[in-house]
């Protein structure tokens, strides 16, 4: 067995360990040419972990539409196959029951030889 069929079999069995599953609702701003268009899209579902990683203070976020809370200290690691991003033009959330709504802040892809073999990502949660 070569190692990039090792480290998936090692993400797929910690994902095992506390799975839940997500289905991505996409917000995407697409360049019209002179104005830019939001596009919403669903991804999923996906078989995920998602963990608490060191421990941070919910912090109060005001802004021209509202306040709302937010609490940075989650994680997700996810398999090579999930479509799941982080970028200017892209924003990725999801609702998780009991725990509650979800945005993904960073993807981080896993790589062994040149291959992805899984991602991590930094949650943030949003009241």
């Amino acid at each position: 067995m070569d190692l990039v069929s090792l480290r998936r079999q090692h993400i797929l069995w910690t994902i095992q360990q506390n799975p839940t599953t997500i289905t991505i609702q996409r917000t995407e701003k697409v360049d019209m040419v002179g104005y830019f268009e939001e596009v919403k899209s669903t991804r999923g579902p996906y078989t995920v972990r998602i963990f608490q990683k060191g421990y941070a203070f919910p912090k109060e976020v005001s802004t021209l539409a509202g306040t709302k809370q937010t609490d940075g200290g989650w994680g997700l690691i996810t398999d090579w196959n999930t479509d799941i991003k982080a970028t200017s033009n892209c924003s990725d959330e999801f609702d998780v029951p009991n725990l509650g709504h979800f945005r993904v802040v960073a993807v981080y892809p896993q790589i062994v030889q040149g291959q992805i073999v899984g991602y991590q990502a930094d949650l943030e949660k949003v009241d």
